[in-house]
């Protein structure tokens, strides 16, 4: 009979002869190996917390961890990247490079052999904020014959918040307004987007980063320019014209304004004792309407003297008119001529002569044979004076086909 003693020592043989048996077959069929895994992704780990302390990771200058580990074949083959954690905790370090170790956590299993790099170069950067001017730009054409007007923001200018060296690049906030085909006043909240100074958008924290914008689009008119004059010229001398150089302006405004207007005012042009051409370079008036052309209007005042000029006419250059049926005029003047006196600018004068001027004298309302008609004058000509020395002629009236002779006749 087996004594308990000897039972207990079988039995500690049996379970030894079973672990080595064990170990014989894994270490044959499914032995402990090594794998070799590249290029596992690092996790940053607490930037919640680094945020907090005003900090943000600018850049970590890896690609990733390489590494070694060991495990039983039939389990190593079957481990991938993703089953691997590696981690670097960004809490307590400063703004600038850092190196922090690495963590390397592997599922159950598994034993790290080896890895590099062991430490990760980590470099921080302060958040920081920056304030900048909005600029509202606008997108598309209005209907044709409006212009676009200032827009006017409800926000004109944004706090940008972000890491040291992006925002250091940070140029310009945006809100891009579209206006294609409109053709009236829009309003719209616009989202604001913030640019580089090479023109790629950044994605930094923006407040506000929404806008209220209005658009004032206005319908557009063609207007006539026109100069006051002040002063006097000198005297003996007159103004012959007063020219702009553009005649027109373009102006754009509500439309119940500039519907009632017909010309815009430039400054007043000063020709006091001038005696010769003014030019002048003048602005635009303003008013509640907007000029929509970069123009500056150039008034010419042309000046000129005063001149006067004698014509002699004889007495049968007189024209008469609406003489009565049947009869002829017979001039019984004691004159035989007459003096026209013209005045006026001397540009006209030297233009003028003797048949520019006709001397009338009109019968209807003449009553009787004979008696005083007064003289007229007609002419085409700018002149500013014309003075006859003979207010009148005395006439007869004769029936045609009477032999009487008087000093001259002149039949209409």
């Amino acid at each position: 009979m087996v004594k308990n003693k000897d039972r207990l020592l079988i039995q500690i043989f049996c379970v030894i002869a079973a672990l080595v048996t064990w170990l014989y077959v894994v270490d044959q069929m499914n032995p402990v190996t090594e794998k070799e895994i590249d290029s596992v992704p690092v996790i940053l780990q607490n930037t919640e917390k680094l945020e907090i302390a005003g900090l943000v990771v600018a850049d970590v200058d890896t690609d990733g961890i390489n590494m070694i580990i060991e495990g039983f074949r039939n389990d190593i083959i079957n481990i991938e990247i993703n089953d691997i954690n590696v981690y670097v905790d960004v809490t307590g370090y400063n703004e600038g490079l850092n190196k922090i170790p690495v963590e390397i956590i592997l599922p159950d299993g598994y034993k790290l052999v080896d890895y590099s790099p062991k430490q990760v170069l980590c470099e921080l950067e302060a958040i920081v904020n920056k304030s900048i001017d909005l600029t509202v730009e606008i997108d598309g054409i209005p209907f044709s014959g409006y212009y676009v007007d200032d827009p006017v923001s409800s926000v004109n200018s944004v706090i940008v918040r972000g890491p040291r060296s992006v925002l250091n690049s940070a140029e310009k906030v945006v809100a891009l307004f579209n206006i294609n085909g409109a053709s009236g006043t829009l309003e719209k909240k616009i989202p604001i987007d913030v640019y580089s100074d090479q023109g790629l958008e950044l994605k930094l924290e923006i407040t506000p980063d929404i806008a209220e914008i209005m658009v004032p689009i206005y319908p557009m008119k063609r207007l006539k320019i026109e100069v006051p004059v002040t002063g006097m010229v000198m005297e003996g001398y007159d103004i012959k014209s007063i020219k702009v150089e553009p005649e027109t302006v373009l102006i754009a405004g509500d439309s119940e304004v500039i519907n009632a207007m017909d010309h815009v005012l430039v400054e007043p042009v000063d020709v006091n004792n001038a005696d010769s051409t003014v030019y002048n370079s003048l602005d635009i008036i303003g008013g509640n309407y907007i000029v929509t052309e970069d123009i500056s209007p150039v008034v010419t005042v042309e000046i000129e003297k005063i001149i006067s000029k004698d014509f002699i006419y004889n007495l049968d250059e007189i024209e008469f008119m609406n003489i009565p049926e049947g009869y002829k005029v017979e001039i019984t003047e004691d004159k035989e001529f007459l003096m026209v006196t013209l005045t006026g600018l001397t540009s006209y004068m030297n233009e003028t002569d003797s048949e520019d001027i006709k001397i009338i004298a009109d019968l209807e309302g003449f009553e009787g044979n004979s008696g005083q008609i007064l003289l007229k004058y007609e002419t085409e000509k700018e002149i500013k004076e014309i003075l006859i020395d003979l207010e009148s002629v005395e006439i007869n009236l004769v029936e045609e086909g009477d032999n009487e002779i008087g000093n001259t006749e002149v039949t209409n």
